[in-house]
């Protein structure tokens, strides 16, 4: 029998690593205090400290108060945005809430146009590369995160592209239907008893369906033979993520299976009767999340201030609240949820050829999926 890796509470063992004497740490110089946490631990060292108060004092003095994000995270991140705020109190964050075709839309016509918004995008991969491509971001490698800016799983060539977490997927399920399984692997979804009962964002369109299904078509182990098998349970599609959790916790589904640990842990935390396994056998996915500094951005110092601290120590712990593992500096941060970085994954691209290897995968998965 499998073992149920279930996933509940969050918890930070790495507080204590963060505070002083367990009172109010002092703040580094020019830099804002956050309660309980020490600078020099939080941002990851002496050095970094004084190279976040550079970036820090540059920002301000050129008048650079302000940084407009767009993002998906803006419902899963509110905490993290004012842990950046704590940190450096006289910049601002203002986050839109923006995905997908209407993101690439929006900052297309702002590059067109010359009249910038956006300072920083934060988005997935797909979304990232796409808008890099045709040269929207500028070229910016944090000193912090030089083990990511240089390895192609995480970032492009061109140095425009800063991996700054890891949200893990997983089968979120209701509690209060017993159909005599629990999913906890790839073939547990192929079970008579699920039939009917899982549902999916849409694997045949950009997004959380389309990176899982391509994973899995170039996955030895699984491959179309998997897929096909998958699409004869009747797969009920969802239009996006937050429906799919919708029908598990309305009862329209019995398993959601592109559950998001952040929506997850809000789903929870809001008393929804679900529960959340994490495939390990067989390798699991998680989607990245990447930070572009807008070429030509009004606030460009302070949008690269913000890019390099959510991969600080202190970022990496408010991120783990919010369902999202680290992907460097995570030294210090205890995760109760199984970490992407600590368990097989399903072989992933290249970052500049996730584009078009998903391209070439979308017949296929349409086909498979109708």
């Amino acid at each position: 029998m499998k073992a149920r890796k279930s996933l509940t509470v969050l918890g930070l063992a790495s507080a204590l690593a963060l505070t002083g004497c367990g009172g109010d740490a002092p703040a580094a110089e020019g830099l804002g205090q956050r309660d309980g946490v020490d600078a020099e631990a939080g941002l990851g060292g002496a050095e970094a400290v004084a190279e976040f108060e550079q970036m820090y004092a540059s920002a301000v003095e050129s008048g650079q108060t302000t940084i407009n994000v767009y993002t998906p995270l803006t419902a899963t991140w509110p905490d993290v945005f004012e842990g950046f705020q704590e940190r450096f109190p006289d910049i601002q964050v203002e986050p839109l809430q923006i995905v997908g075709a209407e993101l690439d839309t929006k900052v297309s016509q702002e590059q067109a146009s010359g009249q910038r918004i956006a300072d920083v995008v934060i988005t997935g991969d797909t979304g990232a590369v796409s808008l890099a491509d045709r040269d929207y971001f500028s070229e910016y490698r944090p000193f912090n995160a030089e083990e990511l800016t240089g390895d192609p799983q995480f970032s492009l060539g061109t140095g425009t592209l800063t991996a700054v977490s890891a949200s893990p997927r997983g089968f979120v399920y209701d509690t209060r239907q017993d159909v005599g399984l629990v999913p906890e692997s790839w073939e547990d979804l192929l079970d008579p008893a699920l039939k009917g009962r899982i549902t999916m964002t849409d694997p045949a369109t950009d997004g959380g369906g389309m990176q899982w299904a391509d994973l899995v078509l170039n996955e030895e182990s699984l491959g179309k033979e998997y897929l096909e098998k998958l699409a004869g349970q009747d797969v009920v599609i969802s239009s996006n993520t937050a429906e799919c959790h919708n029908a598990v916790v309305q009862g329209r589904a019995y398993v959601c299976l592109m559950g998001a640990m952040g929506n997850y842990l809000t789903l929870t935390g809001d008393g929804a009767p679900v529960e959340i396994t994490y495939p390990v056998e067989g390798g699991n996915w998680a989607t990245y999340w990447y930070a572009g500094v807008v070429d030509g951005a009004e606030n460009a110092d302070a949008a690269k201030l913000l890019t390099a601290w959510l991969n600080s120590p202190e970022a990496n712990g408010i991120k783990a609240e919010a369902g999202h593992g680290p992907v460097t500096n995570a030294e210090d941060v205890d995760l109760e949820f199984e970490n992407p970085a600590d368990v097989p994954q399903l072989p992933r691209p290249d970052l500049a050829d996730v584009a078009d290897r998903q391209k070439s995968s979308q017949p296929v998965i349409a086909s498979i999926f109708g």
